[in-house]
């Protein structure tokens, strides 16, 4: 690639001493060759070319010619001649700047070039599209010359890239100047907007001020797509206006049409972006907006799923682009050693997993008020079992191995919290929020001379507790020493007869309440008919589909709605609480009835079951509970569940 580049620079210095861009291969090659002769010592890699200049020039004229930097005259089969491509891009880029130092000078067109150029030297493209993709660019991503289509049937302009968008805007600003400057055009071009914008004298004489008097100033507005924007769009429509009636146009006219709708072009263009960034910081407000919501925790899957108020996916007003530098520097940027605003684990199946900083704490005393009843029921019932079976429960004897059975139920039974748990921010968390921890998790004891407390404590449970619940649940004489001891040794015997297999089912399915089987008046399996098992049926599959997407993984549908449930309803008093659930589901179920007459699976889908819970939480009977978003979710669950339970 050195050497490509090399010959490459050598070649445009060639063409240009010899102020053509048509270049003979042969003397090209002997240039080289003298050229490799006597810089030899200096370049080192031009060595090869002082024995075999010819046949290595030609490998890489064909390298620059598949990079369009030069070109092979097609009437030329043995291929002597190339036309130097760079070389009409100095001369058009030199151009410019004579314009900057005379703005007199006129715009390059392709009309200039010798003729038999050859069009290919060149992209056509409109201004528009162009100025659209190369505004804002730091440096020019290829070395080619443009032909810029203007409307109106005006000549087009050339365009190096080498000439930076931005200075192309500024030479068409220098050149609407110009004319401004002069008496009878800045006079009746500022009437002209003084009478478009009555009132407005003053604001439109500082803005023609700025414009023909501070061409820095001028240039900043545009870029920042600043107030002066419909006064920008006005002065030049009012220009063309006046310009694109005269049928002879003189070259000083045409430069002004030309320069005119350049710097259109550029005010819009600027615009478009001054809008799209701003339509994307309020994407990323939302999405920081989503991440304080509940369930607090989110994959990446999650993240690209969030929408707007409205809706509107936030994937889309941001490019993936926006949302990676997003993540990556809100879970990377920190403070005074602080810990990053987004924090990320393993969560479920090992998948990278984002929680707030700020949620981490509150979301742990979630999930562990959540998990605490589903995982002491567990323990209990497996508790009694063995103790059924006068079997030892080493763990209701020894802390340890209490603790480790806690681990183990909490690793299953809630993913998530021993994910967080076990996390490598926990202990950092802990040091920067060690004076605010007890006020954030209440009666729950997170840490323990810091460290994460034993999960008895997280999640409040005793094992003489458990094993007193346990043994509540056995028969009376299981508690008499004589008996029990009578009825062990019976039942040892027993285990060595052959019983009848006991089949336990790994999972069942929760049914509906009485209440909520009553509403949807469910008859018997044995006097439905076909048709009705199957509706159910269809209509169950589409519950259990809805369920998928609103129960985020590692969860269930009681826990999100024991979630919802404690943080729509803020009732003090437990019967009241209780009473004011009842109430609402209620209205739910009497809505259900309802609905079900006439729902068929195929429409109960997330968006249709979020329209039913819009217009049921809109209804009176809803009104005064004040936490809506949460409610609404609440209600979109329950109904789900109502289905699933058919």
């Amino acid at each position: 690639m050195a050497t490509t580049s090399n010959i490459q620079v050598l070649l445009r210095s060639y063409a240009t001493h010899q102020n053509n861009a048509q270049v003979n291969v042969a003397d090209f090659c002997d240039y080289i060759k003298k050229y490799a002769q006597h810089h030899a010592q200096e370049q080192v890699e031009l060595l090869p070319y002082i024995n075999n200049a010819s046949e290595l020039v030609r490998k890489e004229l064909e390298k620059l010619a598949e990079d369009k930097q030069v070109l092979f005259l097609s009437a030329d089969p043995e291929k002597k001649e190339v036309i130097v491509v760079p070389y009409y891009i100095d001369k058009c880029y030199s151009i410019y700047q004579n314009i900057k130092r005379n703005p007199a000078i006129p715009y390059p067109s392709h009309t200039d070039l010798p003729k038999n150029t050859p069009m290919e030297i060149m992209k056509r493209e409109t201004a528009a599209n162009y100025l659209g993709e190369t505004l804002g660019q730091e440096g020019p991503t290829e070395n080619s010359l443009y032909c810029l289509q203007i409307p109106r049937s005006l000549p087009s302009i050339l365009c190096p890239t080498t000439l930076p968008s931005e200075e192309l805007m500024t030479i068409a600003l220098t050149k609407l100047t110009m004319r401004l400057a002069k008496d009878e055009f800045h006079d009746y071009f500022l009437k002209k907007l003084k009478v478009a914008n009555p009132g407005k004298d003053l604001t439109i004489k500082n803005f023609f001020t700025t414009v023909t008097k501070k061409p820095e100033e001028a240039i900043r507005s545009i870029k920042n797509a600043s107030d002066t924007f419909y006064q920008w769009s006005q002065l030049c429509f009012f220009i063309r206006q006046d310009y694109e009636k005269v049928n002879d146009l003189t070259a000083e006219d045409v430069s002004l049409l030309q320069s005119v709708y350049i710097l259109e072009f550029s005010i819009t263009c600027y615009r478009n972006k001054a809008q799209q960034n701003l339509q994307k910081e309020t994407a990323l407000k939302n999405l920081e907006l989503s991440l304080n919501k509940p369930p607090y925790y989110f994959t990446r899957e999650n993240i690209n799923m969030f929408s707007d108020s409205r809706g509107v996916p936030l994937l889309g007003q941001y490019s993936d682009k926006d949302l990676f530098d997003y993540l990556q520097n809100a879970t990377t940027n920190s403070e005074d050693n602080r810990l990053p605003s987004l924090l990320t684990f393993k969560g479920v199946n090992n998948v990278q997993t984002y929680v707030l900083k700020s949620k981490v704490l509150p979301l742990i005393v979630r999930l562990c008020t959540d998990a605490r009843e589903t995982i002491r029921d567990q323990i209990t019932k497996d508790c009694f079992y063995n103790l059924k079976k006068f079997a030892s429960v080493p763990e209701m004897k020894n802390q340890e191995l209490f603790e480790k059975t806690l681990e183990n139920a909490v690793k299953i039974k809630s993913p998530i919290l021993y994910a967080l748990l076990n996390a490598n921010f926990i202990k950092a968390l802990q040091y920067e929020t060690r004076g605010m921890t007890e006020l954030v998790t209440g009666h729950i004891h997170l840490f323990t001379d810091g460290e994460i407390s034993p999960y008895s404590e997280l999640l409040m449970l005793s094992k003489e507790e458990i094993l007193t619940d346990a043994k509540i649940l056995l028969p009376v004489w299981y508690t008499i020493p004589g008996v029990s001891w009578l009825v062990s040794l019976f039942m040892g015997q027993g285990k060595q007869k052959k019983q009848k297999p006991v089949v336990k089912q790994a999972t069942q399915k929760k049914m509906l309440s009485s209440d909520e089987a009553e509403v949807f008046d469910i008859p018997s399996p044995i006097t439905q008919q076909d048709t009705a098992t199957s509706r159910k049926e269809e209509l169950k599959a589409a519950a259990q589909e809805a369920e998928r997407h609103y129960v985020p993984e590692g969860s269930t549908l009681e826990r999100e709605l024991s979630s919802y449930e404690h943080a729509w309803n803020r009732m003090l008093s437990k019967q009241a609480r209780e009473n004011l659930t009842e109430d609402v589901n209620s209205l739910i179920r009497d809505y259900m009835r309802k609905i079900l007459r006439t729902l068929r699976a195929n429409n109960f889908t997330p968006e249709r079951i979020n329209n039913l819970a819009d217009t049921l939480v809109k209804t009176p009977g809803m009104q005064k509970i004040q936490d809506r978003a949460e409610l609404h979710m609440y209600v979109q669950l329950y109904m789900v569940k109502l289905i699933k339970g058919l």
